[in-house]
C-alpha cells in the first residue's frame, strides 16, 4: 500500500511543477497544457525569456490585493505568445481580479487577444470581485478588435453603456452575469459590433424592459434569479428576445405571472427552476420549441404539458424525479413516452443512483437502456407495483418476456363433456344392523355439465357460446348388503394444475376432505388383484400339467411269451 501511495505522489509531482513564465508572477504548470499564475502587485506582463517556447491550451491569471487596478491598452497582448496553435482543442484565458477597491479598463485593454492563434474554440473569462460595489469601469472600445467564440464577464457593474464597451467586436456568445447593463439608443448609429447571442443573468425582484433593455444583438436571453414579478407585456417589441430563464423564483409559476408571453412570437426557449408550475401556466408559452426544467421542480400540471404542441426539445437532466410530488413524475413519463414517437428530443439525467423506476423506464425508452440491467434485479418488485401505471405495465410485460410460459391451444367452441361422478360423502347412509334383512339403497349421481374453464385466456376469444343444460340422472339400484368400493378416478396430484376444470377442482376439494380414509380403504385392492392373478395362474398351470401327462403316458400290457424256435 505504501508503494502505491509513493508512486501516486511521484506521478502528481511529475505532472505539476513550478515554472517561470511571467515576471513578477508565481506560476505553476500542469502537464505542459495549463499554466496558473498569481500576481500580488500590479505590474506589466513580461515574459521571463524571449526564447520561451512552451505553449499552453489554458492560461489562468489571478490578481490579488491591489487597491486600484488600472489596465492600459494591449495589457494582455503578450499572452498570445503562450497559446498553442491547435485546430482540435479549446483555448481559454481566465482573468481573475480579487479584493480590489477600484477597477478601470481603458480602451483597447483586451484588444487583439487570440489574434493570429488558430483554434477550434476560443474562450475569454473575466471575473471581478471588488471590495466595494459599483467600483468597476470599462471604457469605450475596451474589447476593441476582439474576435472570439465566447466572452463571459462576472461583475456587479460595467460603468459604461453596452454600445460603447462592445463596439467593434466580433463575439459569438456574450454572457454577462451580475451587472446591470445600460443601453444608450443614441449610440446605435455608431455601433459596429457583431454579437450573435447575448445572455444577461441577474438576481432581481422585477423583470421588465427597464431592468433588461433591448440591445443590438441577434438573439437575447434573460435569466432572472429570485424573481417576484414579471411584466411580459413590456417586452412586446423585443423581436430578438428568444429565451427566458426563471430560476428559483420566490413565487409559483402561475398563469397570471406568465400572462403576456404568448404575444412574444420570437420566444423559442423557456426554463423554469421553480417549486410549482400551476395549472394552465404553460398555456402562455405553448409556442416555444425548448423547455428546460430545473432541480427545484416538485409539481407540474399534466394538462399544461399537453398544450406544448410546438415543443421539439425537453431538458430534464437536472430534475430530481424521486422528489417530485403527486403524479408529476408519472405525467412527465407519460408525456415523454408519447411525444418521443412524434420526434421530441429529450435530455435525461446521466445518473440514477436511487434506481428510480420512472428513470429506468425512460432510459430504456430513449437512451441505451443500461439502467434496466443494473437496477431491475434490485428493485424489480418495486417497479412491478409502481404507482405509475405505464411503468408497472412495462415491467410486468418485461417479466413475462423473461419467464417462459406454457400456452395451451383452447378450442374456439366449447363442447360438452361428462364430468367424473361426484361422490357425496355427506349422504347419510342407513344404519347397519348385522341381523337385519333390510336392503340398502346406493345412489349414484351422474352430472352432465359443459367443460367450461374458470379463466379463459384473452388470447383465444370465443365468438360462439354453446350452453348445455345440466342433466342429473338418479339411478336407484337395489342390492344385497354388499360393500362395493370404487377406485379413485383422479389423484390430487393429477388435478392440481392450472388447467383443471371447476368440477375437477370441486372433486379434488371433496377428496382432500376425506382423502386419508379413502386411501386406507383402497390400499389393499392392488394387492388383492395381484394375488388373484397369481392364484389363477397357478390353477391353470396345474390343470395344464395334468392334461399333458394324461395324454402322453403309455400303458404297459403283458405280452404272451412264445417258446423259442429251435
Amino acid at each position: 500500500m505504501f508503494t502505491i501511495f509513493f508512486h501516486l505522489i511521484l506521478l502528481s509531482l511529475s505532472l505539476t511543477r513550478a515554472c517561470d513564465v511571467l515576471v513578477g508572477m508565481t506560476c505553476t504548470c500542469y502537464e505542459a497544457i495549463d499554466v496558473r499564475c498569481t500576481m500580488n502587485k500590479m505590474a506589466p506582463l513580461i515574459l521571463k525569456s524571449s526564447l520561451f517556447r512552451e505553449k499552453f491550451q489554458s492560461i489562468d491569471l489571478k490578481f490579488v490585493g491591489e487597491e486600484m487596478l488600472e489596465l492600459d491598452s494591449d495589457y494582455f497582448i503578450v499572452l498570445n505568445q503562450l497559446l498553442s496553435n491547435t485546430t482540435q482543442q479549446t483555448l481559454s484565458i481566465t482573468l481573475r481580479f480579487q479584493n480590489f477597491r477600484s477597477f478601470h479598463a481603458k480602451a483597447g485593454t483586451f484588444r487583439h487577444l487570440f489574434r493570429g492563434v488558430t483554434s477550434s474554440y476560443s474562450r475569454l473569462t473575466v471575473e471581478l470581485q471588488p471590495l466595494k460595489a459599483k467600483s468597476i469601469i470599462f471604457d469605450g472600445n475596451a474589447f476593441e478588435s476582439l474576435q472570439i467564440n465566447e466572452l463571459s464577464i462576472y461583475a456587479d457593474s460595467l460603468g459604461s453603456p453596452f454600445e460603447l464597451i462592445f463596439n467593434n467586436t466580433n463575439i459569438t456568445h456574450l454572457n454577462i452575469e451580475g451587472a446591470a447593463v445600460t443601453h444608450d439608443a443614441t449610440l446605435l448609429s455608431k455601433y459596429r459590433g457583431q454579437i450573435r447571442s447575448l445572455k444577461i443573468t441577474r438576481m432581481i425582484d422585477a423583470v421588465n424592459s427597464d431592468e433588461f433593455p433591448p440591445f443590438p444583438v441577434q438573439t437575447y436571453t434573460i435569466e432572472a434569479h429570485k424573481m417576484r414579478t414579471l411584466d411580459a407585456r413590456s417586452f412586446a417589441n423585443y423581436t430578438q428576445l428568444t429565451g427566458l430563464n426563471i430560476i428559483q423564483p420566490d413565487v409559483s409559476i402561475t398563469p397570471k405571472l406568465l400572462n403576456g408571453l404568448e404575444n412574444l412570437g420570437s420566444l423559442r426557449s423557456v426554463s423554469f427552476d421553480a417549486d410549482r408550475i400551476a395549472d394552465g401556466a404553460l398555456n402562455h408559452v405553448k409556442h416555444v420549441q425548448t423547455l428546460i426544467l430545473g432541480s427545484y421542480l416538485r409539481m407540474v400540471d399534466s394538462q399544461s404539458l399537453n398544450s406544448l404542441m410546438s415543443l421539439q426539445q425537453l431538458d430534464v437532466r437536472y430534475v430530481q424525479f424521486s422528489n417530485l410530488q403527486g403524479n408529476t413524475s408519472c405525467a412527465l413519463a407519460d408525456f415523454i413516452n408519447r411525444r418521443r414517437m412524434l420526434g421530441l428530443t429529450v435530455y435525461l439525467p446521466h445518473e440514477n443512483l436511487d434506481c428510480d423506476c420512472i428513470l429506468v423506464f425512460l432510459n430504456n425508452m430513449i437512451d441505451d437502456g443500461e439502467q434496466i440491467t443494473t437496477c431491475q434485479s434490485i428493485h424489480n418488485d418495486r417497479c412491478l407495483f409502481s404507482s405509475c401505471y405505464i411503468v408497472s405495465e412495462y415491467f410486468t410485460r418485461k417479466q413475462k418476456e423473461l419467464v417462459p410460459t406454457i400456452k395451451m391451444n383452447t378450442p374456439a367452441m366449447m363442447t360438452p363433456s361428462i364430468a367424473p361422478p361426484v361422490i357425496d360423502f355427506n349422504e347419510q347412509d342407513p344404519p347397519f344392523y348385522p341381523d337385519s334383512k333390510e336392503e340398502e339403497q346406493t345412489t349414484i349421481r351422474v352430472n352432465m355439465e359443459p367443460n367450461i374453464y374458470d379463466e379463459v385466456d384473452d388470447e383465444f376469444p370465443t365468438n360462439t357460446t354453446t350452453a348445455t343444460p345440466v342433466v342429473t340422472t338418479t339411478t336407484i339400484i337395489t342390492t344385497p348388503p354388499i360393500v362395493t368400493t370404487t377406485p379413485l378416478l383422479n389423484t390430487p396430484e393429477e388435478t392440481d394444475n392450472d388447467f383443471a376444470t371447476p368440477y375437477m377442482k370441486r372433486l379434488e376439494t371433496e377428496m382432500k376432505t376425506y382423502g386419508s380414509a379413502n386411501y386406507l380403504i383402497l390400499s389393499w385392492i392392488p394387492f388383492a388383484i395381484i394375488a388373484s392373478c397369481l392364484f389363477l395362474s397357478l390353477v391353470i398351470a396345474m390343470i395344464s400339467y395334468l392334461i399333458y401327462h394324461k395324454r402322453h403316458t403309455v400303458s404297459f400290457k403283458l405280452v404272451p411269451q412264445t417258446p423259442p424256435i429251435i
